[in-house]
């Protein structure tokens, strides 16, 4: 059958409720190397206003730097991985929305780590996961996704205003969702197409 639309899913805030333990492991990883102004949940997600490491950029850390806060996170969120868990009706909606459109992740995190979180909880419905390690810009990610799919309709569905952002940047439809990190008022700020309140809301808007 032929797929009725592509679908883009980030996964911290949307699919994964991780806001605890991507605050503790960033924090950590960016104080690890120098960056002692990012230490509340707060500061982290103000990042997420912008493209993260993009905002980091725009405050003059060098790319090196970048590149060792992600690989320290990293490490610092394995521990915790096991620990995880996914957004109540999460995993059912994907499969289902899986079923007519051809679904992916595009990410802030390490893809791997992703990955490892899906197969625990039995989702295996996405054609790809891309994180931060293969590409840090979700424009960039997204373009390159929609290139392989021309013409079927492309949505980005996020949880920030950095998300929408860029999801329309891409020329996506972007779809923010409620349960995550930022407010509504911070989803529309971004320009969101659509905002849901539940999975289940959102099965019924990608599958209609």
């Amino acid at each position: 059958m032929k797929p009725s639309k592509l679908v883009m899913f980030d996964y911290d805030g949307v699919i994964v409720d991780s806001l605890e333990v991507f605050c503790e492991s960033y924090i950590g990883a960016c104080q690890d190397n120098g960056l002692y102004g990012i230490k509340t949940q707060k500061d982290v997600l103000t990042l997420f206003e912008n493209n993260v490491y993009a905002a980091l950029q725009q405050q003059g850390v060098p790319l090196s730097i970048i590149d060792k806060i992600l690989e320290d996170y990293e490490r610092r969120q394995s521990k915790h991985l096991l620990g995880l868990h996914l957004f109540a009706n999460m995993a059912d909606a994907l499969r289902a929305i899986s079923k007519k459109n051809k679904v992916f992740i595009i990410t802030s995190n390490i893809s791997a780590a992703t990955e490892s979180v899906m197969r625990k909880h039995g989702v295996a419905c996405f054609e790809e996961i891309i994180g931060a390690e293969k590409e840090k810009s979700k424009i960039r990610k997204i373009e390159k996704i929609r290139a392989r799919f021309p013409g079927l309709p492309a949505f980005y569905v996020g949880d920030t205003k950095g998300d929408m952002m860029e999801g329309k940047a891409a020329g996506t439809t972007a779809v923010g969702v409620t349960w995550g990190w930022h407010s509504r008022e911070q989803l529309a700020a971004g320009g969101a197409d659509f905002i849901v309140w539940s999975p289940q809301e959102l099965v019924a808007l990608l599958l209609r």
